[in-house]
């Protein structure tokens, strides 16, 4: 409390000051807010009611057209079955009659081309018909002159009296012409139109409390209406209701409906895009000013409580202190923390409980090729690519460490070593996984460039070995045959003899030949080291392996790093190269290409000989560096062995990538200056060449 004693009374005064007009100012915002708050609940209130209203008035008016279209279907039916039978035969007024009951049709005639009545089943009073006779022409007239097969005259007031029909007409099926006429008593239809109609659902919604009114108008006036309407202003003479119309869409505002106000909602009401008129829903704000008036007291009340609130805002300060302080310590550690993680040599993920990314350090980066201000905040499932895949992958399982092999952001296939671990409990809010990364690919090759050196120098004594038990045995056996081939000549099969001894003589320099390259390989010639530059060493091998290649086809690409030199034996380097082509061409169709690139690559000198044959299957990757190890009908099996040989001579070492049907690549990683544990050339090395 000592930061409290610090604090001058009159410090204390204005603080209380401040906070009660900040009080105050809060109170108006927050009843402003919840004024705010109800309107837009009455809002939508309202406009769910409209929906509702706006959705039941088209399924009333859809399902009033669909029984119409019911009517005068069956209407049209029995008409048309009555133009049947007076084609087959006279109909005569009891027919008409015993149909028409049948089928509760009120009325059946049937008219001449004329428009004249020949038959009915009913008898009319002379005035009646004279009247029906002045609207009968017209009405029936596309019928009447063959243009149209049907008509639906629909609804009508009787001539006589205040009942209405409903009324289709057919032409007649006999070659003279004339319209059949069916009549509906209506009575049935309207009643069932006044029960399911708008104006009922309008009346309905109208006696609910909190609602003053339900109106429908258009331009002419009130179409329907529900609660307490004796007028309302008009479409012409009110340009919101205009707004609302052109505008298409639901609007609102506060009006005055029978000297008090309410909250008023518009909405178009439109059929199959054709505009009816508009919904007007008033709204009762009884609720809303009562708020308001409890919000006013309340205003006055949390005056009291400045004292109260002066007290509570110095313990608030000291509150803020503590607090600063002990963000500064967070802010600190968590400084440290981020120092510690971007300095480390392993990448380091961290996902939360949604595998929402909240850690991603620079190794990360690195490794994924996607910065932390991108994925800060994602899902590891919002991601794309190989990063995507990749962090599914290390998150997937409950295993705590494995390795794993993944197609990384420099397009490289790299071995991983992968360690993640929980943080909080199961269900917590909180909880985190974060998976530590460890590259292990270069470990991973210089583990196979060991073992490959190993079995060479294995294969080397091996090969040093049999020559010489072989060697002295094999010149024995040269020399007894070349004393058989001069000294000795066979009484019988003199030729054949003679063929024995000198497939016998061929067949030890045969093998002679083939110990004289295991001791090659045993005993390799001592690179003659100097410096040259990329473009001396590579261009000689582009132009002397070109023509080759044209010749079969295949189109040989090169990029060379001209700036950079290096210390190498140019005849070795030439040798192993060489080999690397030659069995890239072997691979490669006509049509396919080669290409080869060497550049400075983190002061290292990378060779790739990139082709787009067949490939390597897996399997075979492991054993084609193997002394005498070919799958060629010629191939000897020693090329890649000496290439091998040649980058271990060179202090570099050699890595194969590949995809059967895509092609392979060969990368040579040589060191620009020559190895300090490498044996200077002398002139024994130089002799054995």
């Amino acid at each position: 409390m000592r930061f409290a004693r610090l604090i001058q009374p009159r410090y204390l005064i204005a603080i209380a000051l401040a906070v009660g007009i900040i009080m105050v100012a809060s109170a108006l915002v927050e009843l402003q807010q919840s004024r705010d708050e109800l309107l837009h609940l009455m809002e939508e209130e309202a406009s769910s009611l409209v929906e509702t209203i706006d959705g039941g008035s088209v399924n009333v008016l859809l399902a009033m057209d669909l029984v119409e279209d019911l009517v005068y279907e069956r209407l049209l039916d029995n008409a048309r079955a009555l133009a049947w039978l007076d084609s087959s035969s006279t109909l005569t007024k009891s027919d008409l009659v015993r149909f028409g009951e049948r089928n509760n049709l009120y009325r059946i005639n049937i008219f001449n081309t004329k428009g004249k009545k020949v038959l009915s089943n009913h008898t009319e009073q002379p005035n009646h018909a004279r009247q029906d006779q002045r609207e009968r022409t017209n009405i029936l007239a596309p019928i009447l002159s063959g243009k149209i097969e049907h008509l639906v005259i629909g609804l009508k007031e009787a001539p006589i009296g205040n009942e209405f029909r409903y009324a289709v007409a057919v032409r007649r099926a006999r070659a003279s012409g004339g319209a059949i006429v069916v009549n509906l008593n209506a009575e049935q239809f309207l009643q069932f139109r006044r029960k399911i109609g708008i104006g009922k659902l309008l009346r309905d919604l109208g006696n609910n409390s909190g609602i003053e009114y339900v109106v429908l108008q258009d331009e002419s006036g009130i179409i329907a209406a529900g609660g307490s309407v004796e007028e309302m202003t008009t479409i012409e003479d009110d340009q919101f209701l205009q707004d609302a119309i052109s505008r298409d869409t639901l609007i609102s505002r506060i009006s005055l409906f029978q000297q008090h106000r309410v909250f008023e909602v518009v909405k178009p009401l439109k059929v199959e895009n054709e505009l009816i008129g508009v919904y007007r829903i008033g709204v009762s704000m009884d609720e809303l000013e009562a708020t308001e008036a409890r919000m006013q007291r309340r205003v006055w009340i949390m005056s009291f409580v400045l004292v109260v609130i002066a007290v509570l805002v110095v313990a608030g300060i000291v509150a803020a202190q503590n607090y600063r302080v002990v963000n500064q310590n967070y802010v600190a550690m968590q400084g440290l923390t981020g120092n510690i993680l971007e300095s480390m040599r392993d990448a380091v993920v961290t996902v939360d409980h949604q595998e929402k990314i909240t850690i991603f350090n620079n190794q990360s980066e690195e490794l994924l090729g996607l910065k932390e201000s991108v994925v800060a905040g994602k899902r590891i499932g919002d991601l794309s690519g190989e990063a995507r895949s990749c962090l599914i992958e290390i998150f997937r399982g409950d295993e705590i460490q494995r390795e794993l092999v993944f197609r990384c952001a420099d397009g490289q296939m790299k071995t991983l070593s992968v360690s993640v671990s929980d943080t909080g409990t199961t269900g917590d809010a909180g909880e985190r996984r974060t998976a530590v990364i460890r590259d292990l690919t270069e470990t991973r090759r210089l583990e196979l460039a060991m073992q490959r050196k190993e079995k060479l120098s294995a294969m080397g004594e091996l090969a040093s070995g049999i020559a010489h038990e072989i060697r002295n045995p094999l010149n024995a056996i040269s020399m007894i045959a070349q004393r058989f081939g001069r000294e000795f000549v066979p009484k019988e099969g003199q030729a054949e003899y003679k063929d024995l001894t000198t497939v016998l003589r061929s067949e030890t320099d045969r093998v002679n030949s083939i110990i004289q390259n295991f001791l090659r390989f045993a005993r390799p010639p001592q690179p003659m080291f100097r410096s040259v530059s990329l473009d001396e060493l590579v261009r000689p091998i582009v132009t002397l392996f070109r023509g080759q290649a044209e010749e079969k086809g295949v189109e040989l690409k090169h990029t060379i790093d001209s700036e950079s030199t290096l210390t190498v034996d140019p005849q070795l380097l030439t040798q192993a190269l060489l080999n690397i082509l030659q069995n890239a061409l072997d691979a490669t169709p006509a049509g396919g290409s080669i290409s080869l690139t060497a550049k400075n690559e983190n002061d290292r000198i990378r060779i790739d000989v990139r082709d787009t044959g067949e490939g390597i299957p897996p399997e075979r990757i492991s054993q084609i560096f193997n002394l005498y190890f070919t799958t060629k009908a010629t191939g000897t099996g020693m090329g890649l062995a000496v290439t091998q040989q040649v980058v271990a001579q060179h202090g570099g070492n050699i890595d194969v990538q590949s995809e059967v049907g895509k092609g392979t690549i060969f990368s040579l990683m040589l060191p620009l200056i020559r190895p300090p544990y490498m044996n200077s050339p002398s002139a024994e090395g130089a002799s054995s060449r």
